[in-house]
């Protein structure tokens, strides 16, 4: 393979890389996740499908499906609830 050869090869591999990240991030950022303007009615939140609960700015918090979300007034009715704190946001 030739100098330009080579560098053609480079730059198609890279193309597909960057479409491939730009793909997948989208994909990712795009789904069914809340937002913190969603969260922002409640003091704490919470998935239904694990026993933790957390500020609504955590990023883990961020990752709750909208499906999912339970909202609570009061660190106690969290905990009332089965659920302990993050130990990402330690609400």
């Amino acid at each position: 393979m030739d100098r330009q050869g080579k560098i053609l090869a480079v730059i198609v591999v890279v193309v597909l890389a960057v479409a491939g990240f730009v793909i997948y991030n989208n994909h990712h950022q795009t789904g069914n996740h809340i937002t913190y303007s969603q969260t922002a009615e409640y003091a704490y939140v919470a998935s239904s499908e694990r026993d933790i609960y957390h500020r609504p700015t955590c990023r883990w918090a961020q990752k709750i499906s909208a499906a999912n979300l339970v909202g609570y007034n009061t660190r106690e009715e969290a905990e009332k609830s089965g659920r302990r704190p993050c130990k990402v946001c330690k609400p």
